[in-house]
C-alpha cells in the first residue's frame, strides 16, 4: 500500500490508498463522482476559510491562515479504496474509507462511503421510483425523460420538465441525500403538466410497475 495517488481537494493533497494491489487508484483518481466529492469538500473548506478571514479583519499572517485552518470542523487526512466494481471497463461503485478527525476534539467520524449506491432489495416486486446514473454529462432533463421512457412508458419532451431543485437551490446543492451517513446519492425533483387525453389517462390508471410490464 503506498501513499503514490494523491486526491486533490483545493490547494492541498489527500493521500489515496488502495486497500488491495488489485485496485487501479489511477482509474480510481479519475471516478467522477470521487472528484465531485473532492470538489465540493474544497468548497466546504473555502467558505469557512474565508468567513474565518473576514472574521479577523487586517490580519493577513500565516498565523492566521493556520488558525483558519484549525476552525474548519472536520479535516481530512487519507481515503482508503476498500473495493471498487466495475460496469464493464467503467467504474460502476467506489467502496471508500475516509480517515479523518474532528478538529475542535480530535475523535475520529465514522468515514465509511458507498460511492454511487444503490441498495439491494432481495424481492422480485417492489415499489420504486423511475431512477437511472448519469454519465459524465451531467443531464439532469434530458436522463430524467429517458428513465421515464424506458421504465414507465411516458414520453415527456425535455423543455416539459420543470427542475424544482434548481429553482430552490440554484447551483448550491445538487440536490436532496437521502442517505448522507454512507452514500453519496442524491435526487433531484421535476415536475411536468400536460394536457391529456381521456384515453391516454385511463390506460395509466392502476399502473404500479416499470420496466418489464410498462
Amino acid at each position: 500500500m503506498s501513499f503514490n495517488v494523491a486526491l486533490r481537494v483545493g490547494s492541498r493533497s489527500i493521500p489515496l490508498v488502495a486497500a488491495s494491489d488489485k485496485i487501479n487508484l489511477q482509474l480510481v483518481s479519475e471516478f467522477k463522482p470521487l472528484q465531485d466529492w473532492a470538489k465540493t469538500l474544497a468548497k466546504e473548506e473555502a467558505a469557512l476559510d474565508q468567513t474565518n478571514t473576514n472574521a479577523q479583519p487586517g490580519d493577513s499572517s500565516s498565523s492566521s491562515s493556520t488558525e483558519n485552518q484549525s476552525k474548519i470542523p472536520l479535516k481530512v487526512n487519507k481515503v482508503e479504496v476498500r473495493n471498487v466494481d466495475y460496469f464493464g471497463p467503467k467504474i460502476g461503485f467506489v467502496n471508500l474509507s475516509v480517515e479523518a478527525e474532528l478538529t475542535e476534539t480530535g475523535k475520529k467520524p465514522p468515514g465509511f462511503v458507498f460511492m454511487q449506491a444503490r441498495l439491494a432489495i432481495p424481492s422480485f416486486a417492489f415499489p420504486e421510483i423511475p431512477a437511472g446514473m448519469l454519465d459524465g454529462s451531467g443531464d439532469f432533463v434530458g436522463k430524467c425523460a429517458e428513465e421515464l421512457k424506458e421504465e414507465c412508458g411516458i414520453t415527456l419532451e425535455h423543455d416539459k420538465l420543470i427542475d424544482m431543485t434548481r429553482l430552490v437551490y440554484g447551483s448550491d446543492w445538487k440536490g436532496v441525500y437521502p442517505s448522507a451517513g454512507g452514500c453519496d446519492e442524491f435526487l433531484r425533483l421535476f415536475v411536468s403538466t400536460r394536457d391529456m387525453e381521456w384515453g391516454e389517462l385511463q390506460a395509466l390508471e392502476g399502473r404500479i410497475g416499470g420496466l418489464r410490464d410498462h
